[in-house]
Parts: structure tokens; C-alpha cells; sequence
């Protein structure tokens, strides 16, 4: 039961977005941490149940690349014909694309590496640096379930993040966007698929996970490391995402749940669009809820038209 708990992520990123802050952390990093718990633990059950064996990879690829390329080119199309007729440009789309910028925008998996290739002076859509970490991830969780090398992936990506917090490498980049350092919360999202039948394994997990939190939090901050950039942000998302997957996780579906899950992606996807388009940046409340409002009604338009259709192959595919 976790649709109406990704709706709210959504939401967070969305409103990070427009500048919305708790307490002077940004909502929408701690919701991204918790977006990879939850996609490691969902790709972990989807591949337990339909798609187990070596035979079984190209229909998982198939199956991911229909859960979300169609809305993410749609919406970037969209985009992209707004930039043209409007001239206007922003701080994601500095200049006029050549042929290697819309490339990147095409293949998205370039955007997760913006702080190399400068994919962010040209980003259709903005949160998509994100979407290339999952698809990499979505490349490599088939090899990794197969393999058996979660516990080995998990040190390694461990290593990266502690690395990264402690700021001997770019904190930003390998603690929260780059994929060796943030694997570990896919894994963990994994493990706790795996044990969510199996009580004493993930009580021990939740146990382990939150104690590790805890020490990252007291060693961080009393070395004064803390305040390097997300790093209290991602902190706080491993420690709100596995208490949520824990109990969220286990609870039986719910129709009215599954269709605000349906919400979450679009809105996503299409709130800087909104921004820039129609809306602008919200300065009165009344502006913050046409904004929320707007991305939730176009989130609807595209999963009713683009992504529903695009289900029906899904289903058949497991199916086969």
C-alpha cells in the first residue's frame, strides 16, 4: 500500500521545486532517497514474480522502458514545443539544443551525469538526472538478484556514500545523485522486500538500517560534516523511507491507493512545465494550491491517455 505514500513524494519534489523548504532542508531530496527505497523494493518483487531467470532480462528491460518512457516523452515533447513557440528561456534550458542535447535528453541516462557533460544547461525535464540513475539501476538489478551479490553491492555502495558524506569526494554528486552511492538504498528497499514475510530478518534489518542512520547522524555531526550539501536530507530520507516500506509495504492494495500511486509520476514529471509555462514560481497560498492542483489534473490527462493504454502491453508481457 504505497501509491498514496508515493503521491505525497511527488508532492514534495514538486514543491522543493518552487523553492518550499522544512525547517531549511529540501523536501524533495529526503522524498528522492525514499523513491529509491521504494523502487528497489517493488523491482525486487516484480522481478521475483514475473521475471526470475537470465531468459526472463530483455522482457524486464521491455517492461521498464513502457513504465516510463511513454509519459517522460510525452511530457518532454511537450516541452520542447513550448520552448520553440515560446522563446523563453530558463535556467534548465539555457540556449537552443544542438543534435548531442536533444540526444541526451532522448536516452535520459546521459542527465544523470549533468555535472560532467552539462546536460543541465538543456534538461526538457528537470527531475530526470534522477530517471537515469534509475534506469541504470533498472540495468543492473536483474545481474545483481541473479548474481546473489546484494550484500557485496551494498558494502561497496556504502563505502562510496560514507566517503561522500565525509566529503573526501563531491558530496552533491556521490552521496545523493551518482549511482555507486546511492545503490545502497535501492539494496535496502530490496532486502526488505525479501523479508517481509520473515519477521525476526526484518525486524534486524529495520534494527540495523536505523542504528546505521543514527551513527551517520552523531559521527557527522560531531565532526561537523553534517551540514555538507543533502547530507541531513538524505539521512532523514533512509530514516523516514525504511520505517514507511516496513509497515506501508505489508499492508494489502487498496483501489483508491493504487490510483494515487498512478498520480505520482506524472506530477513528477511535469511540474516544471508548469512552472514555467502557466504558473510561474507560487508566491501566495492561493498560487501554491493552483499549482499542486494543475500538475495533479495533467498527471490524470497523461495517465489516462498515455500510460493506461501502454499498461495493457505490460500485463500481456508478464502474462507471456
Amino acid at each position: 500500500m504505497l501509491g498514496s505514500f508515493r503521491l505525497m513524494l511527488a508532492i514534495l519534489v514538486a514543491l522543493s521545486h518552487a523553492g518550499f523548504r522544512i525547517a531549511g532542508l529540501n523536501p524533495g531530496v529526503f522524498a528522492v532517497v525514499c523513491f529509491y527505497l521504494i523502487s528497489g523494493y517493488v523491482m525486487t518483487g516484480l522481478l521475483r514474480r514475473h521475471y526470475a531467470g537470465w531468459h526472463d532480462i530483455g522482457a524486464f528491460y521491455t517492461d521498464r522502458g513502457l513504465r516510463l518512457l511513454p509519459q517522460y516523452f510525452a511530457l518532454a515533447l511537450l516541452t520542447l514545443l513550448w520552448f520553440y513557440g515560446a522563446h523563453q528561456y530558463t535556467a534548465f534550458l539555457q540556449h537552443n539544443p544542438d543534435g548531442m542535447e536533444l540526444l541526451a535528453n532522448f536516452l535520459v541516462v546521459p542527465l544523470n551525469y549533468f555535472m560532467f557533460n552539462h546536460s543541465d544547461q538543456f534538461t526538457l525535464i528537470p527531475p530526470a538526472w534522477s530517471l537515469g540513475a534509475e534506469i541504470q539501476f533498472y540495468l543492473l538489478m536483474p545481474l545483481i538478484l541473479l548474481w546473489r551479490t546484494r550484500w557485496l553491492v551494498v558494502v561497496g555502495s556504502l563505502l562510496v556514500f560514507a566517503t561522500a558524506a565525509w566529503g573526501m569526494i563531491h558530496t552533491d554528486y556521490y552521496g545523493y545523485r551518482l549511482l555507486p552511492g546511492v545503490l545502497v538504498f535501492f539494496m535496502l528497499g530490496s532486502f526488505l522486500y525479501d523479508y517481509r514475510e520473515q519477521a525476526v530478518q526484518r525486524k534486524t534489518l529495520i534494527v540495523i538500517a536505523l542504528a546505521t542512520v543514527l551513527s551517520g547522524v552523531a559521527v557527522l555531526g560531531y565532526s561537523g560534516h553534517l551540514q555538507l550539501p543533502y547530507n541531513r536530507e538524505t539521512l532523514l530520507g533512509a530514516a523516514i523511507g525504511v520505517p514507511a516500506l516496513y509497515f506501508l509495504g505489508r499492508l494489502p492494495q487498496r483501489h483508491w491507493d493504487n490510483r494515487c500511486g498512478d498520480l505520482s509520476y506524472g506530477i513528477f514529471l511535469n511540474h516544471f512545465l508548469l512552472q514555467w509555462s502557466f504558473i510561474g514560481v507560487p508566491q501566495s497560498t492561493g498560487a501554491w494550491g493552483l499549482y499542486i492542483a494543475s500538475s495533479i489534473a495533467l498527471s490524470y490527462l497523461t495517465q489516462k491517455l498515455i500510460e493506461q493504454p501502454v499498461l495493457q502491453w505490460r500485463k500481456k508481457l508478464r502474462k507471456a
